[in-house]
């Protein structure tokens, strides 16, 4: 769905990036150029491998495409919506509703059962967790093979 509430239509990408840059430092005698103008077009429901050498940006794009920093030039739309000039509120209601991350190192925080740790985001977002968020927190328990491991 999109931004207004309508489904996006099956041509547009989910992920589109046009000439995008991103430097750090800018206009000091140390700036550097990450990104070097990027185009890329990612489907719905296409996947994409991120492939390459320490330091040639990974991190870096993922970080842009995660809504994390922002682009020093270019245009990224994220389902359609341009996410330029957002400010960060927008951001992160965006980023809630349209990204998922999983960290490299991940972890739970032990205090919690598995089923606490998979609804804190509605905890954070809604200040409860409703019987739907925990229902659907048990079937994406279910659904990766964790149904036993709900309550540990």
């Amino acid at each position: 769905m999109t931004a207004s509430g309508h489904h996006a239509h099956a041509d547009q990408a989910l992920i589109e990036l046009r000439q995008a840059r991103k430097r750090y430092n800018i206009g000091q005698p140390n700036e550097a150029e990450i990104l070097h103008g990027i185009d890329l077009r990612v489907a719905h429901g296409e996947f994409l491998a991120l492939i390459g050498p320490s330091g040639s940006g990974k991190s870096t794009l993922l970080n842009v495409l995660g809504l994390l920093e922002p682009l020093s030039d270019g245009a990224y739309a994220l389902q359609g919506q341009a996410v330029q000039g957002l400010e960060d509120q927008a951001l992160t209601l965006l980023r809630r509703r349209a990204l998922g991350f999983v960290f490299q190192f991940h972890h739970l925080l032990p205090a919690f059962t598995a089923l606490e740790n998979v609804t804190l985001p509605a905890l954070m977002t809604e200040g409860r967790v409703s019987a739907a968020a925990r229902e659907q927190a048990r079937a994406l328990l279910d659904a990766v093979g964790l149904a036993g491991a709900m309550d540990k």
